[in-house]
């Protein structure tokens, strides 16, 4: 039986790559993005919606900093964990989708603690 090998390429396609401009432009993004940035209503060269942005503030934030940093973001009750790296040389913010989970409601978190 022959073993299946994933290449580095399969990985990063696993899970949503964005790239957005200092002027919170969409520059790039891979194919596992699409259903994220077509809820956000955006597509590349166009402006990452307030609403997003207000709903994700570490987006914003990160253009004060050069060191990376990490933020979750709501998808159809999933989280999808980005780790976060600006590329100031470059203009853009790099997002990369890392993990995914599924939203627990807060009821079941209450009971949960309260379980455990």
């Amino acid at each position: 039986m022959k073993k299946e090998n994933k290449s580095t390429n399969d990985m990063q396609d696993a899970f949503p790559v964005i790239r957005i401009g200092y002027d919170m432009r969409l520059l790039d993004s891979n194919l596992t993005a699409l259903p994220l940035l077509s809820e956000w209503k955006v597509r590349k060269g166009s402006k990452i919606p307030d609403n997003v942005l207000n709903a994700n503030p570490e987006i914003t934030q990160s253009l004060q900093d050069t060191n990376p940093s990490g933020c979750k973001v709501a998808f159809r009750g999933l989280n999808i964990w980005f780790d976060m790296v600006p590329f100031p040389e470059a203009g853009y913010i790099g997002l990369y989708g890392y993990h995914v989970e599924t939203m627990v409601p807060e009821v079941v978190q209450q009971k949960l603690r309260m379980a455990g």
